[in-house]
């Protein structure tokens, strides 16, 4: 039981109409108190989405603003021309039980968008369609020696990034070339075609040459985040500064 005081006119004229207090009891039930602790949570929730983008994104050295909007929906800025926005999705979120929000890639040949489903120890991207500049690559990594022309194409369904390995879809790549950042002489680099894919252990997404079974690059995510890539001999050549098939290890 909750104890409260308000005022009251005076009875019968007593107290010449002054206020007088009186005692009222609230009894609180459970569903009093769920519903009291919902609306305070969309409260805090409302106040956190409408907060400005600064607060996920810091501003730069030199105290330039990096990206603009809110923590609701709100878009940063990368080098090179491009950006990368986003929005949230409160109702996919409670269907999914996760943080959905809807991703978009714009910029120099870019148009692409996914939807992303995040919780503790999953991220899943889903409809990845459109279209990204592989230098888009350099803008999200700049310290890469390399930076190639081509353009891929995407239709992937799923690909995840952490947590149950799920994977389906393609990417295609247009012919171009790859140079190294500092100059000098670019190698061609032919069409490219890509599958995504996923076993009991990773999602993988692999690349051969347009038209032929040469593996060119592959790239295995684990459950737990862990990053596999390599240049398979087939690759051999076409990114400047690696002769020989090589594979690194990191984690997303």
């Amino acid at each position: 039981m909750l104890k409260v005081w308000r005022t009251r006119d005076g009875e019968g004229g007593r107290a010449a109409g002054a206020f007088q207090f009186e005692r009222l009891t609230v009894k609180v039930t459970r569903w009093r108190v769920v519903l009291a602790g919902v609306a305070v949570g969309a409260y805090a929730l409302g106040l956190i989405a409408m907060a400005p983008s600064e607060i996920i994104v810091a501003r730069s050295s030199n105290g330039e603003r990096q990206a603009v909007g809110t923590v609701w929906a709100g878009e940063r800025a990368m080098p090179g021309g491009f950006g990368a926005g986003w929005a949230l999705m409160p109702f996919s979120s409670i269907l999914h039980l996760s943080a959905a929000e809807r991703l978009r890639l714009r910029g120099p040949d870019t148009e692409a968008s996914a939807q992303v489903l995040a919780r503790p120890g999953r991220v899943l991207v889903r409809d990845l369609e459109g279209t990204a500049s592989m230098r888009l690559i350099n803008a999200a990594a700049p310290g890469l020696p390399f930076a190639c022309s081509s353009v891929m194409r995407f239709d992937v369904a799923a690909l995840s990034i952490r947590g149950a390995p799920e994977g389906a879809g393609t990417i295609a790549t247009t012919p171009g070339d790859c140079a190294t950042v500092g100059g000098g002489a670019a190698t061609p680099m032919p069409a490219l075609a890509g599958t995504v894919t996923s076993d009991e252990g990773a999602t993988t997404v692999a690349f051969t040459r347009a038209g032929s079974t040469d593996a060119v690059m592959k790239a295995r995510v684990q459950a737990d985040g862990g990053l596999t890539a390599s240049v398979e001999p087939g690759g051999v050549g076409l990114i400047p500064g690696i002769g020989a098939p090589v594979s690194i290890e990191t984690t997303l």
